[in-house]
């Protein structure tokens, strides 16, 4: 039997058919060292894309989950997904998108007011519910099956600001 390290799916090095850039982005952002970069000739523009996170963890015994934040660096600003997904032996399965922020040069929060925990079979993701990150969200989710079902929702001051 393998060791579980090398069985491991690479997302620094990896094809993202969704990403936080879409709307410019027309293409899957096909990741080579953790970043990928997208020049729009109609636009003039370019859009860098770049892993900033992976973290795995465990939904059920004999299982390994993933989550991957992406982030989109616009030309001004920027927003970043968080995207739960399966590795199987085969590779990686998504499972949904389970956070996401943006950014401007003056509002919005960076995709560190993200935050993601595995524990006991669960995963806790939380997340600024506004620009100013007033209310905190926080989702918990599990796998039933081989799909991601949210638990519970709940909404908070945020009292670390």
């Amino acid at each position: 039997m393998l060791p579980a390290v090398l069985l491991a799916v690479d997302f620094d090095n990896f094809t993202y058919r969704v990403h936080p850039c879409m709307g410019n982005v027309p293409v899957p952002a096909v990741m080579r060292k953790g970043s990928f970069s997208y020049e729009d000739k109609n636009m003039g523009a370019g859009f860098d894309l770049r892993v900033r996170s992976v973290q795995r963890g465990s939904l059920r015994a004999g299982t390994r989950q993933a989550v991957v934040v992406i982030v989109c660096d616009l030309p001004l600003g920027g927003g970043a997904e968080a995207y739960a997904f399966d590795e199987r032996p085969s590779g990686a399965v998504l499972l949904g998108t389970i956070g996401s922020t943006g950014w401007g040069g003056d509002w919005g929060q960076g995709p560190a007011s993200m935050r993601f925990r595995f524990a006991n079979h669960r995963l806790t993701a939380e997340q600024c519910a506004d620009n100013d990150c007033v209310r905190r969200k926080t989702t918990t989710y599990a796998l039933r099956g081989t799909k991601l079902v949210t638990l519970s929702v709940a909404m908070r001051a945020n009292l670390s600001r």
